[in-house]
């Protein structure tokens, strides 16, 4: 998730790196400022703290194919996060100012039982971050602006190493974790996959937009890939993540720089498993942008590429924070 621009004087790399704008920090009482601040009716609550692995099956090259849809916890952000743009340098003072978050939002990560091995689609977030002091190895100004803005709903049983387990499904039957980019709310989850292969678009770890590396295990080394040209129809690039090349990475710009999804195409229909390119489907179907991109013209293109594609092929949208992703899965509710 997005983050803007700060100084940081003591980092390691010259003066301007990122801001955590799409971090999410522990609920505070009144005391710690949020007094007027609005918060989802506890029914919603209590129902997305419930919520775990959903399945379903899709038929694939003539074979079914499971997929998991894996809540990893809920986070909150404020509504000027969610929508309404506004310009780069004016979005972290938006944010601050903003005494209202949204209600709690799914953290979704995917597992598909490919036959060429089960591939792992972004790996949420850890219980961990529920820790005061989560941030304090990136510095205060991160840790500061993170408990300000942001609000999470993480336990030891929605993380995803436990779900998994859960599924019976060990790491050396997994064939990759792909990224679709490097923010925590979808790396956080790295720890659970260590000797795993983890597949990150090159342009994206090489340029990230708010990667916080000091929360990454030290020993985390992705494969980089580059996307071939002239590969699908409307996003024209894409890198196959099978044999098959029945799976597809392909780039979704705007959240980040180099924001990548991963594309499924099953016998049926397709599946976009979206990252952030927005927070809810129904952003893209109406057009409106989220509040905060790394390049809102990115963005747009990317909506609309979306849209293109979704008129030649049914296609099924999956953003990682919409809390009818599983069930749209599941329903076969087309974009």
């Amino acid at each position: 998730m997005q983050r803007q621009k700060f100084t940081r004087p003591e980092a390691s790399v010259p003066l301007m790196i990122e801001m955590p704008i799409n971090h999410f920090s522990k609920i505070h009482s009144s005391k710690e400022g949020f007094a007027q601040l609005e918060i989802e009716p506890k029914g919603i609550q209590k129902k997305m703290s419930r919520a775990s692995t959903q399945s379903t099956t899709v038929q694939c090259n003539g074979k079914s194919i499971k997929i998991h849809a894996i809540q990893t916890g809920t986070v909150a952000v404020k509504r000027s996060h969610r929508s309404h743009p506004t310009a780069h340098f004016l979005t972290p003072i938006k944010i601050s100012l903003d005494k209202h978050f949204t209600e709690f939002m799914p953290i979704w990560s995917w597992l598909i039982e490919h036959p060429e091995g089960n591939i792992v689609i972004d790996t949420g977030e850890n219980a961990k971050v529920m820790n005061p002091d989560y941030f304090k190895p990136a510095g205060k100004v991160i840790a500061n602006y993170s408990k300000k803005n942001f609000r999470f709903n993480i336990t030891k049983e929605n993380e995803i190493g436990f779900q998994l387990r859960h599924l019976n499904i060990k790491n050396d039957s997994i064939k990759n974790v792909v990224l679709t980019h490097l923010h925590i709310d979808h790396t956080d989850g790295i720890k659970d996959f260590k000797n795993v292969e983890f597949i990150v678009n090159e342009q994206e770890f090489k340029r990230p937009s708010g990667h916080i590396p000091e929360l990454v295990p030290n020993w985390f080394k992705p494969k980089t890939v580059q996307y071939k040209n002239d590969f699908i129809t409307v996003f024209n690039q894409a890198y196959p993540l099978t044999n098959r090349e029945d799976l597809l990475l392909i780039p979704t710009k705007g959240h980040t720089n180099n924001h990548a999804s991963v594309l499924f195409k099953t016998d049926d229909f397709d599946i976009l498993f979206a990252g952030d390119v927005c927070y809810h489907q129904e952003q893209l179907v109406n057009k409106k942008l989220a509040g905060i991109n790394a390049d809102y013209k990115e963005s747009r293109k990317t909506y609309e590429k979306i849209s293109k594609y979704a008129k030649q092929r049914q296609l099924i949208l999956l953003p990682s924070h919409d809390s009818n992703s599983a069930i749209r899965l599941k329903e076969r509710q087309f974009l």
